[in-house]
């Protein structure tokens, strides 16, 4: 039988689930729930005999920037230009957007080129088993200035975030809030105004750590080892600009070690790129 791209829906999360762990992946079913609840027109399924055998998902941020993620296709069935369909449909449906984002894979990115995808930059994707802070690492970040975040401090992040980011994501900043709250913490600037922060969420796999946001490499040191004192033995996954070597180094020194690259690339052109120079890990590929 031809293969029929429709929207998902709730019924299909046990099969995405099953996708997304063929393929090792990290994602909770929470985190599927909120590509539903985001982009219910922009959640896609590719069905043949009544299966469910791939996926995307591209979330809609404001008509600013969407973003693509969730490709995933059933090993037994790929060759048969299923992702192209899957991506050629969840295209089409951002129509209204100034610019399609997405991270893709060494495997994914000649695919992309074909569709007119042109490269913005370069990720490492970094993982560790209960990394450890550096003995000799220093800062002349006052630890005073590390606070817990909570929803008050939402209206200071939302501004940062949407600087940084190119555009509004504050619904992908609460689900990251409400993950794991220990671990979302901001630095306080003079005026009493958030200045830099970090996020995280859990995974099937592994704590994801991101967005971190920071103006200098001190500041982003200093709230990742606040999070690495708090959940000392658990493994973990960042994605970092390979172009921050230096916090590549710390990453590496505090236990880190590169997985993959990723490439960060984009459709219709970039006019809402952000502010990289202050990003120091992304909140994910699968959201940007």
């Amino acid at each position: 039988m031809p293969t029929n791209i429709r929207l998902m829906t709730a019924e299909d999360l046990d099969a995405a689930m099953e996708l997304k762990d063929a393929e090792g992946w990290n994602q909770t079913r929470d985190d599927w729930d909120l590509f539903l609840r985001m982009a219910p027109a922009s959640c896609l399924v590719a069905v043949e005999d009544d299966k469910v055998v791939g996926t995307v998902a591209g979330i809609n941020y404001t008509n600013r920037v969407a973003w693509i993620g969730m490709m995933l296709v059933n090993r037994s069935y790929r060759g048969q230009g299923i992702s192209k369909m899957l991506m050629k449909a969840v295209i089409q449906s951002l129509n209204r957007v100034a610019s399609v984002k997405l991270d893709a894979t060494p495997a994914g990115f000649p695919v992309y080129r074909q569709l007119g995808f042109e490269e913005e930059y370069t990720l490492l994707r970094m993982v560790a088993t209960s990394p450890e802070v550096p003995d000799d690492w220093k800062t002349g970040v006052s630890k005073e200035r590390v606070k817990k975040l909570d929803v008050s401090h939402m209206s200071d992040i939302h501004d940062l975030d949407k600087e940084v980011f190119g555009a509004d994501r504050t619904d992908v900043l609460l689900h990251n809030l409400r993950s794991l709250p220990p671990l979302a913490l901001g630095i306080v600037d003079a005026t009493g105004r958030i200045s830099g922060y970090q996020m995280a969420r859990k995974g099937t796999r592994y704590v994801h750590l991101g967005p971190l946001v920071a103006n200098d490499d001190a500041t982003a040191k200093l709230l990742l080892a606040h999070s690495m004192e708090k959940c000392s033995d658990v493994s973990w996954v960042i994605d970092v600009p390979k172009k921050k070597q230096g916090w590549v180094s710390w990453l590496e020194s505090c236990g880190f070690h590169v997985q993959r690259e990723l490439f960060r690339m984009y459709l219709k052109g970039n006019g809402h790129p952000g502010d990289t120079s202050r990003l120091y890990a992304i909140c994910g590929p699968e959201l940007g």
